[in-house]
């Protein structure tokens, strides 16, 4: 068997398409298979089978969120008994520019919808022809979850972190959104813009403009923490800004982050106490992809990261678009380099 793709019947893009995984079965033929993961729960054994199979492609039909679960279910199931004896690594992994931003498809190149990547995939196999790939620097991300039952750890790997402040408040804002897009992004940014001045003079208390204060609020609202990277205790516990990755990010084509990120070895840690007026003069800079500069902003590169909640509040960090809740602690280093076939799909007509 060569390609192994899940899908996720219950994902936003998958909703209302009961023949998804028939339709990319056509696709794959005989030189795959695709399975539904209902859950999360469900994609272990999935993958446990890829490998038995010697699957050498991984498909996550899906964005930035498909391949995070992809990853770490797939990380997890190497280190079973089973195959860690075999010493096998992680086949080669691709998501389907699927998801609502797709930061790390763009990243390295992917182009093109599932069904064109499954079919330019599937012809490039079956003529021989090489299939170029790419290898980049992932993350392990390890944390505290807290819950009912008491503090629990958890072991995952991603891309980006937005563990608190400006990053993890916009995207809690961009999910918001019924169909988050690219336009959202710019929805987003121009109401948080627009809100600013309200939020920072005495029309605040203008009757009707409360809510509008209140938005840029949220978005400013500074994560209660202590960060420690690279060895070093950061000073203060207020953040307005807790990010690190390790690949360059493009949100949408409107704005550009971690740049340094793209040196192996390292990640690139965006963290600080910016105010909206600062946040507001970098927008140029990241809109360019630009290192953010100010005296109350540190962007540089970095190879760990350490952050613990202060306080009553816990974390909600967003890993590669997904959301882990109450999280008490999370460190974040560089990790195993990942292998990503580079495809650019062709037009498929069933």
């Amino acid at each position: 068997m060569q390609i192994g793709v899940i899908t996720n019947p219950n994902s936003r893009k998958n909703k209302g398409k009961p023949d998804r995984a028939a339709r990319l079965q056509s696709i794959v033929g005989e030189m795959g298979e695709v399975h539904e993961t209902l859950t999360l729960d469900s994609i272990k054994p999935v993958l446990r089978d890829f490998l038995r199979k010697r699957a050498r492609y991984w498909v996550a039909d899906g964005g930035d969120g498909a391949l995070h679960w992809m990853l770490r279910k797939g990380m997890e199931v190497l280190q079973e008994e089973e195959f860690a004896g075999q010493q096998m690594t992680m086949p080669l992994t691709m998501p389907t520019n699927g998801g609502t931003i797709d930061f790390i498809a763009n990243n390295v190149g992917i182009k093109g919808d599932a069904e064109a990547l499954l079919t330019t995939l599937c012809l490039k196999i079956e003529s021989g022809h090489l299939v170029e790939e790419t290898e980049v620097d992932s993350m392990v991300i390890e944390g505290i979850e807290t819950s009912e039952d008491g503090d629990r750890p958890f072991r995952t790997y991603g891309f980006a972190v937005a563990a608190g402040g400006v990053g993890q408040r916009f995207f809690s804002k961009y999910y918001e959104d019924a169909d988050p897009n690219p336009r959202t992004i710019m929805k987003v940014l121009g109401r948080t813009i627009l809100s600013m001045p309200v939020s920072m003079t005495p029309l605040r208390h203008v009757p009707g403009f409360g809510r509008l204060a209140e938005y840029a609020d949220h978005i400013f609202r500074p994560t209660h923490a202590r960060i420690t990277m690279d060895g070093m205790i950061l000073p203060g516990t207020d953040y307005t800004g807790i990010h690190v990755a390790s690949m360059s990010i493009n949100l949408g084509n409107v704005l550009k982050f971690f740049g340094k990120a793209d040196q192996a070895g390292l990640m690139n840690a965006i963290v600080g106490t910016p105010g909206p007026l600062m946040v507001a003069r970098n927008l140029p800079r990241m809109a360019r992809g630009e290192e953010i500069v100010g005296r109350q902003v540190l962007d540089r590169p970095c190879r760990e990261m350490h952050v613990e909640a202060m306080g009553d509040e816990l974390l909600e960090p967003v890993i590669d678009g997904e959301f882990y809740r109450n999280v008490r602690s999370l460190s974040v280093r560089v990790g195993p380099r990942v292998r990503i076939p580079k495809v650019v799909g062709k037009k498929y007509t069933a």
